[in-house]
């Protein structure tokens, strides 16, 4: 196990040291930001609006080594403690396990619960670090106290439940996976009389189910779950998809493993109590998890969300050991109906739909099907499943062990896709939204800075990342029609006429497509794809001085694009445009043509239009061309 434990913590540091920056945002910001703030000032926001819902446990750990050092080298740091956490994960897997089996078959269970891909968000400053073995640990505590009754054993399990929920909100559900679980374990005995020993089970159930009903902000950022809203049809179909993909993140053969014993234990025929406890909390993890993960993609993330189903495989793998360990029983008629039952439930899902590129940062089991296998995965998908079940059915007895070596292989096949993939991705953004050096404002000024955001092509993550690497960055302002939305800062507002806006600050950091009245400081590129940042140090009141939208980063337009000049009365705009796929090129002010050009034929052509003094508000410009046009010089020059 000590080997276990360490050669998982450098394998998922390994993989983890490849995540070259922030991905899934803004929770990743959120989250380190939280975390630098409890351990800089000692504070914590949670019912305030200002995070409530975001965490309580999680902040302390991770920003432990954020606050420690420098940010980049605290961020270094952190992937080697998260990894090391979520490997000590196998610990109490291991140490419940060998009370049901011999330790061989302990330790695969360990070894498949570090196998899993959700241990890859050890790569991203997530919860799911900390929840994945955090809830795992919960739920073998809740098998055990469900096989003796003991109040201490239920007291020690709701602590963890505590704990878990203190970590992430989602947990709460742990609360009816316990119910569910002692009903279950008496259904399965055929023995109703121990139920009054759970009174504080069913008490603290009340207390929520009332909470929820009476007061949801308590729940704080997910306080909107517990309201009406839910789409019955979408919610059913999100429900059977997670229950689906629950089958694909265990490799299948631990689901069809855990079906065969239930479905012993469902007809009486489970005679050791704690094997029924941990079947009984098994299948209401997997139930009632996929209910309530369901519930909330059909109304707010359509989409896959398998980090939401963090706690299931856990228990799952501790199952499919005790199978293994009882020498695979698989009597040929529940088998078959066991093999039919995972088939139909994992093969009718729309996977062609369901996998795609935006599931990833949620799923990143789906990275194989999205890396290697075309448009088609439910086609792979419904050949694996088959193969895999049709091994579990009829593959002999003094071959069992093949199957988890089958399922080891599977899990950590995806870990290596998921991470390759995912890594490459995180390596993209970073150049588009952050650059290098990451902290380049934070190395040129030592004043508060303010980002002034009217829209970008890698969208309004660009915020939440430069803000994390820089400081500096004390505030947003967003001009409509864009905002900021989420904890971050910021406020929208439209300039004046003459372009000033309501800043205090003495700098401004935008993008290339925004210019302002001073001088600019500092730059940083972000590739051919998008547009520079710029570093700007105003003079006089902060104000604007132009507006660009429909322009490439290389100055090409496709159609229509336009310019809008502040205090532009006496102003002239300047123009070098290169025909390209163009014939004749149209200049607008504020709707009406000012300047008209053929250009075809030509290498370039310069123009100029000089605005009236009597000019009020800003110039709309408005350039229109052909299917392409480049420009090197689309300018506003003020009086």
């Amino acid at each position: 196990m000590t080997a276990l434990v360490v050669v998982s913590t450098v394998l998922h540091w390994l993989a983890a040291r490849r995540i070259a920056g922030l991905w899934i945002i803004p929770d990743e910001v959120i989250y380190a930001r939280r975390g630098l703030e409890l351990w800089h000032h000692f504070r914590l926001p949670i019912l305030n609006g200002q995070g409530a819902g975001y965490s309580v446990l999680y902040p302390a750990l991770a920003g432990l080594p954020l606050a420690a050092s420098s940010l980049s080298q605290g961020y270094a740091w952190l992937k080697i403690v998260q990894a090391l956490v979520i490997s000590l994960g196998a610990i109490p897997i291991y140490l419940y396990s060998r009370r049901l089996m011999p330790n061989r078959y302990a330790r695969l269970a360990a070894a498949l619960t570090l196998a899993s891909p959700l241990t890859l968000y050890v790569g991203f400053v997530m919860t799911e670090v900390l929840y994945y073995p955090l809830a795992a640990f919960a739920l073998l505590a809740m098998a055990r106290a469900v096989t003796t009754a003991r109040a201490r054993d239920q007291v020690f399990t709701l602590l963890l439940i505590g704990a878990a929920i203190a970590t992430r909100v989602q947990a709460v559900v742990l609360i009816a996976v316990f119910a569910a679980a002692v009903g279950l374990e008496a259904l399965m005995a055929r023995d109703r009389s121990r139920l009054r020993a759970f009174w504080p089970v069913w008490a603290l159930l009340a207390a929520i189910a009332f909470t929820a009903a009476t007061a949801p902000g308590a729940f704080g950022a997910y306080a909107g779950t517990f309201g009406g809203g839910y789409h019955v049809g979408s919610s059913l179909r999100f429900i059977y998809y997670h229950l689906a993909y629950i089958v694909l993140l265990v490799a299948v053969l631990p689901m069809a493993a855990l079906g065969v014993l239930a479905a012993e234990a469902f007809r009486g025929r489970e005679r050791d109590p704690a094997a029924r406890a941990l079947l009984a909390v098994s299948v209401s993890t997997v139930a009632l998890v996929a209910l309530q993960v369901g519930l909330f993609a059909g109304r707010y993330a359509p989409h896959l969300l398998g980090r939401d189903l963090a706690a299931v495989p856990p228990t799952v793998f501790v199952a499919f050991a005790l199978w293994l360990a009882r020498g695979a029983p698989r009597p040929y008629v529940l088998g078959s109906a066991t093999i039919l039952g995972v088939a139909a439930v994992t093969l009718a899902a729309p996977w062609d739909d369901l996998i795609a590129n935006n599931a990833l940062p949620d799923t990143m089991g789906l990275a194989p099907f999205l890396s290697h296998l075309g448009e088609r995965p439910a086609v792979v998908i419904a050949f694996g499943v088959a193969l895999s079940l049709l091994l579990f059915l009829f593959l002999p007895r003094r071959f069992a062990l093949v199957m988890p070596a089958i399922v080891l292989f599977a899990l950590i096949g995806s870990d290596f896709s998921a991470d390759a993939l995912i890594a490459d991705k995180v390596r993209f953004d970073q150049a588009a939204m952050v650059g290098t050096p990451r902290n380049w404002i934070d190395r040129r000024v030592a004043a508060p800075v303010a980002y002034v955001y009217a829209g970008d092509t890698a969208n309004v993550n660009i915020v939440w990342q430069q803000q994390f690497w820089n400081d500096r960055i004390s505030s947003v302002l967003a001009i409509p029609p864009y905002a900021v939305p989420g904890l971050i800062k910021s406020r929208q507002s439209v300039p004046a006429p003459d372009g000033r806006l309501p800043l205090s600050q003495r700098y401004v950091v935008a993008n290339d497509d925004l210019t302002f009245a001073g001088t600019p400081v500092a730059r940083q590129d972000r590739g051919h794809d998008y547009p520079g940042l710029t570093l700007w140090r105003l003079s006089g009141a902060p104000r604007i001085a132009t507006s660009r939208t429909g322009f490439k980063p290389n100055g090409d337009l496709f159609g229509h694009a336009q310019l809008v000049a502040w205090g532009c009365a006496g102003g002239q705009l300047q123009l070098t445009l290169i025909p390209k796929a163009t014939n004749d090129v149209s200049v607008a002010l504020d709707g009406t043509q000012v300047l008209r050009a053929h250009i075809a034929g030509l290498e370039y052509w310069n123009g100029a239009y000089s605005v009236p003094w009597t000019h009020r508000g800003p110039c709309v410009f408005t350039l229109t061309g052909g299917e392409l046009l480049g420009s090197t010089r689309v300018e506003f020059v003020p009086a």
